[in-house]
């Protein structure tokens, strides 16, 4: 037998046995197409139910906020109403019965446009980097005159938002663009929760600079209880967003201000002298704002949702039209929407752990075994599958590790904005505490252990490390930090030093 006659036959015996393997294979693909199964391992929420039948993600997030606040008792409609309307009203709906509508708002000649618009000959950018100074130092009124004028035209919007801070709910608007109405939940356009907007907490990142810069310019020209309110409008703000559940870039914003505050606060305690009575109303504040809601609620209910929302439309979608893959022996290409949603689940409940953990250290632990997980099944290879693996495992196993690999970030990026802005605000109290002492016995205390319980309730645990506040005493003199030894190499921002 020649030996092309050998190669031939062995051509014929391979190809026989794969065609069989393959036929095998495609028949047992005929098999009913993926059906969405509603559990907790899937879905997560059984109800409420859309009209086709699959889980209402939209609603079930509308319903985690809050109801019935009046706009009067509502801070987040004193935002609402310094929103310029094209941005509150006229481009977006409300869809969270805050009781926020066009005629709850103020004239537009009332509200804020956004940035202070620069002077003539003076570039957008060079005017960004004198608000950004102006709201981190205090300056007078004759240092940058088109500043304090802006200041001063839109003082009563400013007011406003400031009294706003004082009333005692918060509901704010939840809100889709015009033309997208919540039955819209499938289609060209992304995923119902990817559309939804925050106007409220957007605003509150864009005028926080503007309110410091007003508070910094009080500070400079003599006003102390003045530049003092204006931060505590920031402080008020944040602890109202961080109280309330909601998306991690909520708590993003609402951490933001607290550093941003603290870092305000830390210049009026130091350079401002205020007196006890001023410098107990900032702790009550401060110890305030610590007590924010636990960050795991967020990750289990707002991300949770909106990360299954966008995976059930993209496998789950009864309006997509059949496609020529979906069809005959080609089914088993079809996507079996249950594998990503009870892989993203399970990734959800490792990110809900994580973020349960008790320590700093302990957290960035959790959270680095889902990053090298992640990482691992991003890395490995895809060139084989086992015998009867469906294609959908392989693709639905790709889509959720690349889908948790966009949210995994954004929870270590809140776990540590979390950890610093607490630690900021720890400080910047531990600081007043140690100035009010100073005030009643005319020297620095020697120990924090001197301010329990006048000044404050314990000696102060930094949430940087999880151990005591540094604190040390030389020439009459203190030094207060978190986190690292300012006597150290490695010299971390978070140090208070006495300037008396």
């Amino acid at each position: 037998m020649s030996t092309r006659l050998v190669v031939r036959r062995i051509v014929v015996a391979v190809s026989l046995v794969g065609g069989i393997f393959m036929a095998v294979e495609n028949l047992w693909a005929l098999r009913p197409a993926p059906q969405l199964e509603l559990s907790p391992s899937t879905t997560w929420i059984t109800e409420p139910l859309a009209a086709d039948g699959l889980p209402d993600y939209f609603r079930a997030v509308m319903d985690l906020g809050p109801r019935g606040i009046p706009p009067e008792k509502n801070a987040a409609a004193a935002v609402w109403e310094v929103i310029p309307s094209e941005t509150s009203s006229e481009n977006a709906i409300d869809y969270s019965e805050a009781h926020l509508s066009a005629a709850d708002q103020w004239p537009e000649s009332d509200r804020l446009v956004m940035p202070p618009p620069p002077p003539e000959g003076m570039d957008a950018a060079e005017a960004g980097r004198i608000l950004e100074e102006c709201s981190r130092t205090p300056w007078r009124a004759a240092d940058q005159p088109w500043l304090a004028r802006w200041l001063d035209d839109n003082s009563a919007a400013l007011d406003r938002l400031a009294a706003g801070a004082r009333r005692e709910g918060w509901c704010p608007p939840r809100c889709l663009p015009a033309d997208r109405p919540p039955t819209d939940r499938f289609g060209p356009t992304p995923p119902l929760l990817m559309s939804l907007t925050l106007p409220v907490e957007g605003t509150l990142r864009s005028v926080s600079n503007v309110v410091l810069a007003r508070s910094m310019l009080r500070l400079g020209e003599g006003d102390i209880p003045g530049a003092w309110h204006n931060i505590d409008t920031l402080l008020r703000y944040g602890d109202k967003i961080a109280d309330t559940p909601g998306p991690l870039i909520c708590r993003m914003v609402a951490m933001a201000m607290f550093s941003r505050a603290a870092h305000a606060t830390r210049i009026v305690v130091l350079d401002g002298h205020p007196d006890d009575t001023l410098l107990a109303e900032m702790q009550r504040s401060l110890h305030s704002a610590i007590d924010w809601a636990p960050l795991p609620e967020s990750v289990d209910t707002f991300e949770r949702l909106s990360f299954l929302d966008t995976i059930t439309a993209m496998f789950a979608d009864p309006t997509k039209p059949v496609s020529w893959f979906s069809l005959g022996p080609l089914r088993i290409l079809a996507v079996d929407p249950n594998v990503p949603l009870t892989d993203s689940n399970r990734y959800l409940a490792a990110m809900v752990d994580a973020a349960h953990q008790p320590t700093r250290d302990a957290r960035r632990r959790a959270s680095q075994v889902i990053e090298d997980e992640l990482k691992a099944r991003r890395n490995a290879p895809r060139g084989r599958r086992q015998w009867f693996q469906p294609w959908h495992e392989v693709v639905s196993e790709g889509v959720s590790r690349k889908t948790l690999g966009l949210l995994l970030p954004g929870l270590k990026y809140s776990l540590e904005d979390a950890d610093r802005a607490g630690a900021a605000l720890v400080l910047v109290d531990c600081a007043a505490a140690l100035e009010r002492y100073r005030l009643a016995t005319g020297q620095a205390p020697a120990s924090l252990a001197d301010l329990v319980p006048a000044f404050l309730p314990a000696v102060p645990v930094d949430p940087l490390t999880d151990a005591p506040l540094g604190y040390r005493i030389e020439n009459g003199r203190w030094t207060l930090w978190s986190g690292t030894d300012p006597a150290d190499d490695d010299v971390d921002e978070l140090v208070i030093r006495d300037r008396s």
